[in-house]
């Protein structure tokens, strides 16, 4: 028998993982004590299903071509790692760390992947149907070819990723962030694209044909050779982008900004076999919706001088009459300040010369403006005046400030947590158990950004300004700590709650009836259940994501009209949908 102090070497190891995951699994029990460590390791082509590798280190290792099926990997360390090829199908990831691994080619088939740590991961041709990627972190990952199909990922941040070749046929990419990403070649049909993000992107090849487009931003992206057939452009943004070789044909290009656009050349028919020419910035010229007059002042602009600028504005409003104009940006350029008119309507005016009448009468009135700089009895009059605005409206704007901040009473919904088996652990034990309990949910109240946290020994109290949010986060910390072994009781109440501040503690703390009724449904439920009342299923089930199961509960306690042992009625609650759906 081995002496259980002794850490075994990386070979010892090694040898034992290839006796098979039952003898693996027996052995590491006798070693339970011991810090083991597989950083390194070396594995190709070896059966690997059912292995237990949770809690251990095994970065910087190669585990190629390899089978894993239903392996126990709960917060395993694969840092660095190379995974490629390897299935992983049923296996456990819980709060697995992948960062930076390479998983080309794995397979997820039923993994359990929730809090996966998977920042800067290689992900290439996975196939992730039936995951929800948005519970991820994503942060520096690739995914070229992965297929991404169906899955929702609306206003998740997929900023500056490798997504060359990606699947996103039906995903929901409302409001989603791409900006910066590699997307060549990927394909989007059938995604709803709303309000999406495509800053700085590389768009070539892509197939945009016949899609609604409205208001989405392609701002300095690189759109050369993409398909916009028949594609609704109606206020869409392709500032600086570059539109060479774009296929045009029957789209809407109303409204659409296309500000130092590049486009060397464009197809217009519908089978793209007319090719226009362009010279540079004639594209812009000939397709543009609106123009633009320069302000240029010369030194830095002062206060005083921008606060004359809105005057200026309904000025040339009133003398071209019909016209509407903004301010587009103001920019410090080389010896003085930039600013840009952007000319929204023309009315009755012609477009062809409204642009030059209006610079006229700008330079004009900017002249004299600017000669106010030498006029020191009128700047110091119009200095006095901004003085008297400030004293007049400054403290009206502080006290409305204050009025908010002071403000206590607030609909929220409470949310109390309990470990079952608590008082049971031994002192070995009890230290390690609560670190893990802390450190699982740490991120998820962090993901669904939960308010006044509390949290005691086992329980734990946290609040939500939406109700959903809460039931969201409620359903992942169950499903979390269940998947890490523990067992969990919940329960939610929403009502009104005082913030006040503790005068033991220092900190703010809250009070209300709805906070005792949480507590109250936590202490009468069973392990794995949450509780919630009639009002939690009215505020949340509209959404449709919840199943709502009527159950009868004793309470232990008495609260407000409820006396102890009065029997009431709740809910327990799980989830239906997914909840990348919120």
């Amino acid at each position: 028998m081995h002496d259980p102090i002794t850490k075994p070497t990386l070979n010892a190891l090694k040898h034992q993982i290839l006796q098979g995951a039952t003898n693996w699994n027996k052995w590491r029990r006798q070693y339970s004590t011991c810090d083991l460590t597989l950083d390194g390791i070396s594995l190709s082509g070896v059966n690997l299903d059912g292995i237990d590798f949770s809690e251990l280190s095994i970065q910087h290792a190669k585990i190629i071509n390899c089978s894993m099926k239903g392996a126990h990997c709960i917060n395993a360390h694969f840092c660095y790692s190379d995974l490629s090829s390897t299935d992983l199908s049923q296996a456990r990831l819980i709060a697995a760390d992948i960062s930076h691994a390479n998983l080309t080619d794995c397979t997820l088939k039923g993994a359990s992947t929730l809090m996966l740590n998977s920042a800067g991961a290689t992900l290439d041709h996975i196939d992730f149907r039936g995951h929800d990627i948005s519970t991820l972190n994503l942060q520096g990952v690739s995914l070229a070819g992965a297929n991404l199909e169906g899955q929702i990922l609306a206003g998740a941040d997929l900023s500056h990723l490798n997504l060359e070749n990606a699947n996103f046929r039906k995903c929901n990419l409302s409001s989603t962030n791409f900006t910066g990403s590699n997307l060549k070649n990927a394909s989007f049909a059938y995604a709803l694209i709303d309000k999406t993000l495509f800053k700085q992107c590389n768009l070539t090849y892509v197939n945009f044909r016949a899609m609604a487009l409205r208001d989405i931003n392609f701002e300095s992206a690189n759109l050369s050779e993409t398909d916009l057939r028949e594609s609704d452009l109606h206020k869409t943004c392709f500032n600086k982008a570059n539109l060479t070789g774009a296929k045009l044909w029957q789209v809407n290009m109303r409204n659409w900004l296309i500000d130092d656009v590049c486009c060397d050349f464009a197809f217009w028919g519908q089978h793209c076999d007319v090719k226009t020419q362009y010279k540079e910035h004639e594209f812009e010229r000939l397709y543009s919706q609106s123009d633009s007059v320069q302000i240029k002042y010369p030194h830095r602009i002062s206060t005083q001088e921008i606060a004359i600028i809105p005057i200026i504005i309904e000025h040339l409003q009133a003398t071209f009459w019909g016209t509407l104009l903004h301010l587009k940006s103001l920019t410090e350029i080389e010896g003085g300040t930039l600013l840009t008119l952007k000319i929204d309507e023309y009315g009755p005016n012609k477009p062809t010369m409204l642009k030059h009448d209006i610079q006229v009468e700008v330079d004009r009135i900017v002249n004299a403006h600017i000669g106010l700089r030498s006029n020191g009895t009128l700047l110091l009059e119009l200095r006095e005046e901004i003085a008297n605005v400030k004293e007049r409206f400054w403290p009206k704007l502080l006290e409305l400030a204050q009025e908010y901040e002071d403000e206590q009473a607030k609909l929220l919904t409470i949310v109390f947590m309990d470990l079952k088996g608590f008082t049971r652990w031994g002192n070995d034990e009890l230290s390690d158990k609560l670190a893990l309990f802390r450190g699982l949910i740490k991120p998820i109240l962090t993901k669904w950004g939960a308010s006044y946290p509390n949290m005691e020994g086992d329980s734990l109290r946290i609040t939500f300004s939406n109700t959903t949010t809460a039931l969201a986060c409620a359903t992942m910390i169950k499903d979390v700590l269940t998947g890490a072994g523990f067992e969990l009781r919940t329960g939610v109440e929403i009502g009104s709650v005082s913030v006040v501040n503790n005068e033991v503690t220092g900190v703010n703390d809250l009070e209300g009836n709805a906070v005792s009724m949480a507590a109250r449904l936590e202490s009468c439920a069973k392990p794995g259940q949450i509780l919630v009342t009639s009002d939690v299923k009215q505020y949340s089930e509209h959404r449709n994501l919840f199943i709502y199961s009527s159950i009868k509960i004793k309470l232990n306690k008495s609260i407000g009209q409820f006396e102890e042992g009065a029997v009431i009625d709740c809910y327990n609650v799980t989830l239906k949908k997914s909840l990348s759906e919120l």
